[in-house]
């Protein structure tokens, strides 16, 4: 029964987050918000210059770029400058993202058991994956338990870079967190 009610809530998150893409605008530079009126007031645009994205957020998000590469070899702490990071201030959830060049050839399991080998060591990470995509492109989603909270988190390659992305929460296996990652991972975009 709960497995029924997350596929609702799942559904009813992917069609609020197209709506929402179809009117939100980009920004040009840096982690942005928009100032076009079309873009609807539950909802902004921020960019990362740095690795070439956009996701849509609520306006109680705030975001930050990275300003330093990311070597694709250590998941680095939430305030990493080699992470783009967007935090919620009114719930503590905090959204990471990074791009690594990876290998020819490099397979989307290989990434992700690379990103799984890149945990700190104080993180369980599950063994249990899920097949989605992030803007068109195969990814994985699985759950990690840290100890300073527990993550969702996405793996997926993209023009010769693969992608790390999670969401830092109290409460990761929650209905309301995974909703929330859901949303966001709909209207990630990639721009290059």
């Amino acid at each position: 029964m709960q497995h029924m009610s997350g596929r609702r809530a799942l559904m009813l998150a992917l069609i609020a987050s197209a709506t929402a893409v179809a009117v939100a605008a980009c920004s040009s530079a840096g982690v942005t918000t928009p100032s076009s009126s079309a873009a609807p007031a539950a909802s902004k645009a921020f960019t990362s210059e740095w690795y070439g994205f956009s996701v849509n957020l609520s306006d109680e998000w705030s975001g930050t770029d990275a300003t330093l590469d990311w070597n694709g070899e250590k998941l680095q702490g939430l305030t990493s400058p080699a992470f783009a990071r967007f935090a919620d201030a009114s719930t503590g959830r905090t959204l990471v993202a990074a791009a690594a060049p990876v290998a020819a050839g490099t397979g989307l399991a290989d990434w992700r058991a690379a990103m799984v080998q890149a945990a700190p060591a104080s993180c369980s990470e599950s063994a249990s994956v899920e097949e989605t995509t992030l803007d068109g492109e195969p990814a994985l989603v699985w759950f990690a338990t840290c100890g300073d909270g527990d993550a969702i988190k996405l793996a997926t390659l993209h023009e010769g870079r693969g992608y790390m992305i999670f969401l830092d929460s109290q409460t990761a296996t929650d209905d309301e967190d995974r909703n929330v990652f859901e949303t966001i991972r709909s209207s990630f975009r990639f721009s290059s």
